[in-house]
């Protein structure tokens, strides 16, 4: 009989700790916004940065059945096309020109509605497929990258700009599940986790001081 290899012992530990953060900063996120329509969107984002490290927290720690472990499978990747499509809703709406912020969200939202039925339609596929789609809806500023450059200024530009290729790196980690320092301890999965740990800090950094000041 074969068992399955025992997970590494810091698995899902790091988004456990970055879980714990998004839920102590999004009141205060969401307080912040002026008005009904930008605390919505920011309460949008700020939860769907707590679900994506809490679903990812319970799945990976927590030693699931089989079919309560493909459920949070599904939902684990579900969360993470929901919250990079919430990210980019308050750089749409506050800060782009009304054309490219139209542009944006529906490239966006319809890339991950694509996206999750494509996967729970083929929850099995191989990493890297799964990894695609990711990619192709984090980078969905490229095709107003120069409105983008000029409403939002060089610090938050950058900020998005590192915390996207933090995450493409990220996403390749997992597609190619290299490195892999410590198998046992510390492995290709959490090396991509802490890039997506670094990536959403700089987009919350971003969003926050950058963003969020011109939604009034």
């Amino acid at each position: 009989m074969n068992f399955p290899a025992p997970k590494p012992l810091f698995r899902g530990v790091s988004h456990r700790a970055a879980f714990i953060s998004a839920l102590t900063l999004a009141p205060l996120m969401i307080v912040k916004a002026p008005g009904v329509a930008p605390r919505f969107i920011i309460a949008l984002y700020s939860l769907s940065v707590v679900a994506l490290f809490g679903v990812s927290a319970l799945y990976h720690r927590i030693d699931w059945s089989p079919s309560k472990k493909t459920l949070m499978q599904k939902i684990d990747h579900i969360t993470i096309f929901v919250a990079i499509a919430a990210t980019y809703t308050p750089v749409a709406v506050f800060v782009l020109s009304p054309w490219a912020g139209t542009l944006v969200l529906w490239v966006v939202w319809l890339g991950a509605t694509s996206g999750i039925v494509i996967y729970l339609r083929f929850p099995h596929a191989p990493n890297w497929a799964v990894a695609l789609p990711y990619l192709i809806i984090g980078w969905s500023l490229l095709p107003v990258i120069t409105d983008a450059w000029h409403q939002l200024g060089v610090a938050a530009f950058l900020l998005l700009l590192l915390g996207g290729l933090l995450y493409t790196g990220g996403a390749l980690i997992f597609a190619f599940q290299k490195p892999n320092p410590w198998p046992g301890t510390f492995g290709f999965h959490e090396v991509f986790h802490l890039c997506t740990i670094v990536g959403a800090t700089l987009h919350y950094i971003a969003i926050a001081f950058f963003v969020l000041p011109k939604a009034g």
